[in-house]
């Protein structure tokens, strides 16, 4: 409760400095807003090259030091200050032992998302904007999503020398960029001529996968699928549930199956996703089937019996719930 009392004056306060580019945890913006302005931006023609970037286990990271300075900015009350250094230093619960890091926001906290969005709004929103993109030669957009983010430019030899910066700028603050999951990868519009049926490059942000796709018109728009390795966590995460749960009531297990397919629905059921929705729903009937198939030892479920059951009790239908490519 007091977590949450200090991040709603610490909203009301730094909602007014958090620029366009930032939208993870803020009132009235969410990840779906930032998939339109990535998909704005490359329909104008305004990206070519894309630096997917990712930051080693960023709210483990984050040095206090530097967040209290920050803090320090814009807010002048010292018993908040005192408050919010509290928060920052009360232990994390590992089994039977407490741990009280020196660095880093304790997770899980509903403090932490708000105090990463102010350490990376000084450390990379603010120095991007004002430092970097005047001396760019073409144009440049960075999308932030929390600790999250992409940077697309116009230009390669721009992208090359921000990587170069950004490596550096982030070491001054105690960041590092994962080596294997941070690269610059070329994605201009393919030429009408090209015949195979995706662009050069594809990368992913937010759970999802974004490339070049051929519409049926023979045209090229960007489009996008559930990411492999969100959609594999998400049937795990369904058959474990299945497993756990087979000898409740089958009346609780639909409604419990339909809950978790609708709410993957909503953040996933982007137009153009819907082959990843089908293949969940397809794994749910599956992982159902088979963890039924165990209750007893006594009887089994037939397919067929199973087939009458879904007609009786179905499980969601796959449903695009989110629009960001007109069609």
């Amino acid at each position: 409760m007091v977590q949450d009392a200090v991040r709603e004056v610490l909203e009301a306060i730094y909602e007014q400095d958090f620029l366009g580019c930032s939208y993870g945890f803020r009132p009235g913006r969410s990840a779906h807003d930032a998939v339109r302005t990535l998909e704005q931006m490359v329909h104008q023609g305004e990206v070519r090259w894309i630096f997917e970037a990712d930051i080693v286990s960023f709210f483990d990271s984050l040095d206090r030091t530097e967040l209290k300075k920050m803090l320090e900015v814009r807010v002048a009350d010292g018993s908040l200050l005192r408050l919010i250094g509290k928060c920052l230093h009360v232990g994390v619960l590992d089994g039977e032992a407490v741990l009280e890091p020196e660095l880093g926001t304790v997770q899980g906290s509903v403090l932490s998302p708000l105090l990463g969005n102010v350490y990376l709004h000084y450390v990379l929103d603010r120095w991007f904007e004002t430092e970097v993109k005047p001396r760019l030669r073409g144009k440049a957009t960075l999308i932030r999503y929390c600790d999250d983010f992409i940077i697309g430019f116009e230009r390669e030899d721009d992208a090359g020398r921000v990587r170069a910066v950004l490596e550096k700028r982030l070491g001054r603050f105690g960041l590092t960029l994962h080596p294997d999951k941070t690269r610059l990868l070329p994605f201009w519009r393919p030429s009408t001529t090209q015949q195979s049926g995706q662009g050069p490059a594809s990368f992913d942000f937010l759970g999802l996968t974004f490339s070049w796709r051929r519409t049926r018109t023979g045209h090229w728009r960007m489009g996008c699928k559930t990411r492999r390795a969100s959609l594999r966590r998400a049937k795990q995460a369904i058959y474990d549930w299945c497993r756990r749960h087979r000898h409740q009531p089958v009346k609780a297990q639909h409604a419990a199956l339909g809950r978790r397919l609708r709410g993957h629905f909503n953040y996933f059921g982007v137009n153009g996703n819907f082959p990843s929705l089908l293949r969940l729903v397809e794994a749910t009937k599956r992982a159902w089937y088979k963890w039924l198939c165990r209750r007893s030892q006594r009887k089994r479920l037939t397919w067929e019996r199973f087939t009458d059951l879904l007609r009786q009790m179905p499980l969601p239908r796959p449903r695009i719930t989110v629009r960001i490519w007109g069609v």
